[in-house]
């Protein structure tokens, strides 16, 4: 009696603790799930924080599916639950590895952004000259201009018309002097004033062959033209148009041309139609740094000059500076002011514009305007920096969940991951590292396809039923033949399932292009799989569905889960898994065994391939896959081959993925980035991996511990030599 007291006393004080622990366990990953399901849902519908309790139950009733996006959203939840209460510690881990990936993609994203700086030294700019007094300049090359000679309802009759240009030494110019009909009476002459106002060359009629070669103004020999004339020096001249003899009272409209094949001596007039280029174009051997513009002004003429973005989507900051005929600098700035924007409207955008205001010009000549990208200082790269990388993470951590249909689009991705996942897990808890899920997925998903498209008038009951276990039933046969191969042969596997990949990917091309593609198509892809052949949607927004595959994913994981945990089978593959060895000399019959492992995930990875065809695509499309299969490795390897916890690493794998897809989108940034992020996080595994390597070959060489007791370590489980003691 007192023995059997004792006894009792003793397991009730040990289990105590131990019914603490767990208690605490599980109250941590309820607050845990409670937590991720508040915020997803918060995100997913659409709430705010100013809403009232009545207008968050309005909104959230007014999201398509609502029931089942909550359904949704406590299954991520109870995910969360499965990760702390499965892996404890572990999962701490896992979640620290993850971060460990977040921070290095986070400066490998900073790294790449290091020049987000350059867009305010980089873009399209313009530069104008604005004033109240009259234009030095009525003419520039390649302009015309209209007039009428002796109107009566002038007050003073123009008799007499003068135009002044800017010409450069060397330069060639044609004058026209010309009637505006071509019935006109008006017989003109037209003379061409140097700088010094003295007449150097005139012209007061029109050949024949001037008629033929100016055709476009001039209408008869009346007409007069000054042909290539070559000006002797830089400055300002005048062009004087008037009517020739008997016609000099005569009333009527005339134009005047001035041609030349130079560039303009001066780019800029009061007033005149700004001029600019871009500052630091991309993959431009020599991209401009500096520009500069002249202009003729007069004394005492008040001019502001304005430099600015040439569009509002430009961001180049501008500074500028007028130089004076004598080449002193007379007036700069770097920004204009709120008031100065606005008074400049619509030519100024904002205060990276500059402006030089109501300038009084101190002597006739010709100045000069200078622009150039205002300098960026290292606070400011660093700043730009930083700021395009907060908004690229944004998108990247939030994105998923800032539109309902990028959130469907999230779950319906992770389904097809976490099924690859499990599948993967199954095969690796018998350490067999078997990667033949890729073309495991293309059977299911050709097999299960081909059903639909020919029984697509069967009953849906019937029908979907049938593809799903067809689509097993492939990936089961296509995964046992390395198991076979492995058990029978010694062949690799690794080697064995990544060339019945390649056979299996090439098969289904084939059968995709010569049988199943319509003869009118514009691309490889089947006829889109009719209604009775998909699987039911639960949600659609806009065409993007999730399916009943969410109901059929819970089934294969608890599936997957009582198989290793709570079948003959499923304690072979953890015997196998932790010491094959000792399996079979325990009377494991290892080939067997090794087959129906790689079997069954061929199984579950034919069901990720018919939830594609069937559910995503909803036809049999070229590369359906893109290579899941290899992210299924990583998900399982997170989950540290948990069918419990591959929901959750699946979800967060996928996430990352779908905020690679927005962060591309709205923020510029390539998704190469969040492959980085998933290179950083399978080489932490791999790295832990090879601490455990390390440890193993240290304990064969002690011979102080039993293998088996690290390898249940490393899984959370309990030895298999205490299994078999417990029974």
């Amino acid at each position: 009696m007192t023995s059997r007291a004792s006894s009792s006393k003793f397991t009730g004080q040990a289990g105590r603790p131990f019914l603490r622990r767990i208690a605490w366990l599980y109250v941590i990953g309820a607050l845990c799930s409670l937590l991720i399901l508040v915020l997803v849902s918060y995100k997913t519908y659409g709430l705010s924080v100013g809403m009232s309790p009545g207008e968050m139950r309005d909104a959230i009733q007014a999201t398509p599916n609502y029931l089942s996006v909550l359904l949704v959203n406590v299954l991520v939840g109870v995910s969360v639950l499965l990760l702390v209460v499965q892996l404890r510690v572990d999962a701490l881990r896992v979640l620290l590895t993850v971060a460990v990936a977040l921070i290095f993609g986070y400066l490998m994203t900073a790294f790449f952004n290091l020049d987000a700086a350059n867009r305010f030294i980089q873009g399209e700019f313009q530069v104008k000259i604005r004033s109240d007094a009259p234009s030095p300049l009525d003419l520039s090359y390649g302009d015309s201009l209209q007039g009428e000679f002796n109107n009566p309802a002038d007050a003073q009759p123009l008799t007499k018309a003068e135009y002044t240009f800017a010409g450069g030494a060397g330069h060639e110019v044609t004058i026209l002097a010309y009637a505006a009909e071509a019935d006109s009476d008006l017989d003109l002459q037209v003379s061409l004033l140097g700088p010094d106002g003295e007449v150097l060359t005139s012209g007061n009629e029109a050949t024949r062959r001037f008629l033929r070669q100016y055709d476009e103004y001039l209408k008869s020999e009346k007409d007069a033209v000054i042909k290539d004339f070559v000006l002797p020096a830089d400055g300002l001249y005048t062009i004087v148009a008037e009517p020739e003899g008997a016609s000099a009272g005569v009333q009527g409209a005339f134009g005047v041309t001035l041609l030349s094949d130079a560039k303009p001596s001066v780019g800029l007039s009061y007033n005149s139609p700004p001029v600019g280029a871009t500052f630091n174009a991309p993959k431009v051997a020599e991209p401009l740094k500096q520009a500069q513009y002249d202009f003729i002004g007069r004394a005492g003429d008040v001019v502001s000059v304005l430099a600015y973005a040439a569009r509002p989507n430009i961001d180049v900051d501008v500074q500028v500076s007028l130089l004076a005929p004598d080449g002193t600098e007379i007036g700069a700035n770097n920004d204009a002011t709120a008031d100065q924007v606005a008074l400049f409207a619509p030519d100024l955008k904002s205060t990276r514009d500059a402006v030089i205001q109501n300038i009084t010009l101190p002597a006739d000549g010709t100045y000069t305007v200078r622009v150039q990208p205002e300098p960026i200082t290292t606070a400011t790269k660093l700043s730009e920096t930083f700021k395009a990388t907060n908004k690229a993470y944004n998108a990247f951590l939030l994105g998923p969940l800032s539109r309902l249909n990028r959130w469907l689009i999230w779950v319906r991705d992770a389904l097809t991951l976490i099924m690859l996942g499990l599948a993967i897990a199954i095969v690796f808890r018998a350490e067999q590292f078997s990667l033949g899920a890729e073309g495991q997925l293309y059977f299911g998903a050709l097999v299960s396809g081909v059903i639909g498209l020919s029984f697509g008038d069967a009953p849906k009951a019937l029908l979907v039923p049938i593809a799903l276990l067809s689509a097993a039933t492939a990936g089961f046969l296509w995964g046992l033949l390395p198991g076979v191969l492995k058990a029978y042969l010694g062949a690799n596997e690794l080697v064995s399932t990544l060339m019945l990949n390649t056979i299996a990917t090439r098969f289904y091309e084939m059968v995709l292009t010569w049988q199943l593609k319509p003869a009118d198509a514009g691309y490889i892809a089947s006829d889109w799989i009719p209604p009775n052949g998909l699987l039911t949607p639960i949600v659609d927004i806009s065409g993007d569905q999730l399916t009943i595959a969410v109901y059929l994913l819970i089934a294969l994981v608890v599936i997957t889960w009582l198989l290793i945990q709570r079948t003959p089978i499923g304690y072979e593959i953890r015997m196998i898994g932790a010491n094959i060895k000792f399996a079979a000399y325990g009377g494991v019959n290892t080939r067997r065994t090794i087959m129906l492992a790689m079997a069954i995930s061929g199984a579950v990875a034919g069901l990720a391939g018919a939830h594609l065809a069937m559910g995503v695509h909803r036809k049999l499309i070229l590369n359906i896959s893109l290579g899941l299969a290899f992210e299924g490795v990583v998900v399982a390897l997170l989950a540290r081959n948990n069918p419990l916890v591959v929901p959750f690493t699946g979800l967060l794998y996928t996430y990352l993925r779908t905020g690679a897809q927005v962060m591309e989108r709205d923020a510029n940034i390539s998704q190469e980035v969040v492959r980085i992020i998933q290179a950083v996080v399978i080489l932490l595994i791999t790295a832990e991996a090879l601490v455990s390597f390390l440890q193993r070959r240290r304990i064969r060489r002690r011979g102080t511990v039993e293998l088996e007791l690290l390898e249940a370590q490393k899984v959370g489980e309990p030895t298999p030599a205490k299994e078999v003691a417990g029974g």
